[in-house]
C-alpha cells in the first residue's frame, strides 16, 4: 500500500512539474516585463532631462562611460528606423535580456529534466558543462531580435540596390541646372521607386534640417551601397560648383547597367547564404532532439561525455558567428 502511494505521488508529481515550470517561466516573464518597463521609463526620462543629472564634479570617465552605453541604443534605435518597425531601442534591448534569460535558465532545466527522464541520475552534469552551454543558448536565444531586425534591414536595403537605376533616372528626368538641389528632390519625390521612397523623403527633410553634406551623406550611409556614395558625390558637385551633372548621371546609369547582372547574382547568393545559415541553426536543434528521442543513448554521448559536450559548445559558437557573418556580409556596398 505504501509503495502504490509512493508511486501514485511520483506519478503526480511528474505530471504537475511541466505545469509548475510553466508557470514558472510566465511569472518570472511578467515580473521581467514589469521590470523593462519600469527600466525603460527611467531611462526615458533621464534621456529627455540630462540636465537634471549633470551635477557638478561628474568626472571625465563617468561621462565618456555613458557615452559608450549609449552607443549600443543609438545603433539599434537607427536600425529600427531603417527597418521601419514602430518599437522603442529600450524595450527591444529588454526583450532580448529577458530572451537571454529564459534560454539560459530554461536550457539548465530542460537538461535536468531530461537528465531525470533518461534515468541517469548516478551520472549528473557537472557545474562546468552545463553554464557554459546554457550561456551560449541565452546568447542564441537573447540575439533573435536582432537578427531579425538586421534581416529586415538587410531585405530593405536590396530592395533598394535593385531599384536604384530607376532612382537615378528619374532623377535625371528632374535635373534641372536652374533647379536648386532641394527643389530637385522635392519635385522627383512622387515619381521614386516604393522601395527608396522612405529614404528619399528622409533625403528631402533633412535637407531643410541639415547642410546639404550632411544630408546626402546620411542619405548613402543609410541606404549603404557604392552607388549611393557616387550619387552623392555628383549631386554635391553639382550643388557646390553649379555644375550641370547630367553628363555624369549618364555615366553613372551606364556603369550601373553594366554591373547589373554581376550585383543581382551577389545579391541573391547573399539572400541564399542568409536563408541556409538560419535554417542550418534551426535545424541543428532538431536533429539534436531527434537523435535523444530516436535513442536516449545519445543523450550521455551529447551531455556527459567531455568530447560531445566540447562537440556540441563548438557546434552553438559555429552557429552564432555564422549569423554574425551573416550579418556582416549584408552590410558590405553592393
Amino acid at each position: 500500500m505504501l509503495g502504490r502511494l509512493t508511486a501514485d505521488s511520483l506519478a503526480w508529481m511528474d505530471a504537475v512539474q511541466p505545469i509548475l515550470l510553466g508557470m514558472w517561466v510566465i511569472g518570472s516573464l511578467g515580473l521581467s516585463l514589469l521590470a523593462a518597463r519600469l527600466l525603460v521609463s527611467v531611462w526615458t526620462y533621464r534621456r529627455r532631462h540630462p540636465s537634471l543629472y549633470g551635477y557638478a564634479g561628474r568626472g571625465r570617465r563617468r561621462r565618456s562611460l555613458g557615452r559608450l552605453a549609449a552607443r549600443p541604443i543609438k545603433h539599434l534605435r537607427e536600425e529600427l528606423d531603417l527597418a521601419e518597425l514602430r518599437f522603442g531601442a529600450e524595450p527591444v534591448l529588454m526583450g532580448m535580456g529577458v530572451l537571454a534569460l529564459v534560454g539560459f535558465f530554461g536550457s539548465d532545466v530542460l537538461l535536468q529534466g531530461l537528465s531525470r527522464t533518461m534515468s541517469i541520475g548516478a551520472m549528473p552534469l557537472q557545474e562546468g558543462h552545463i553554464w557554459p552551454l546554457s550561456a551560449m543558448i541565452g546568447v542564441l536565444t537573447g540575439s533573435i531580435p536582432y537578427f531579425l531586425i538586421r534581416f529586415r534591414v538587410m531585405r530593405k536595403r536590396e530592395g533598394i540596390a535593385r531599384r536604384m537605376i530607376m532612382l537615378v533616372q528619374n532623377l535625371i528626368g528632374h535635373y534641372r541646372p536652374r533647379l536648386t538641389l532641394a527643389d530637385m528632390i522635392v519635385s522627383s519625390a512622387d515619381t521614386m521607386p516604393e522601395e527608396v521612397r522612405a529614404e528619399w523623403r528622409r533625403l528631402e527633410l533633412g535637407l531643410h534640417m541639415k547642410s546639404i553634406d550632411q544630408a546626402l551623406y546620411e542619405f548613402a550611409r543609410r541606404v549603404d551601397n557604392e552607388w549611393a556614395h557616387d550619387l552623392t558625390d555628383l549631386l554635391l558637385i553639382g550643388a557646390q560648383y553649379g555644375t550641370d551633372m547630367t553628363e555624369s548621371l549618364h555615366q553613372l546609369v551606364n556603369k550601373m547597367q553594366a554591373s547589373k547582372r554581376h550585383e543581382e547574382n551577389r545579391l541573391a547568393m547573399i539572400t541564399v547564404y542568409r536563408i541556409g545559415t538560419t535554417f542550418m541553426v534551426a535545424f541543428a536543434f532538431f536533429i539534436i532532439g531527434f537523435n535523444i528521442y530516436a535513442d536516449p543513448v545519445n543523450y550521455t554521448r551529447y551531455f556527459v561525455e567531455p568530447g560531445g559536450k566540447k562537440l556540441l559548445l563548438l557546434a552553438f559558437a559555429v552557429m552564432f558567428v555564422s549569423m554574425v557573418l551573416v550579418i556582416r556580409t549584408g552590410r558590405r556596398a553592393y
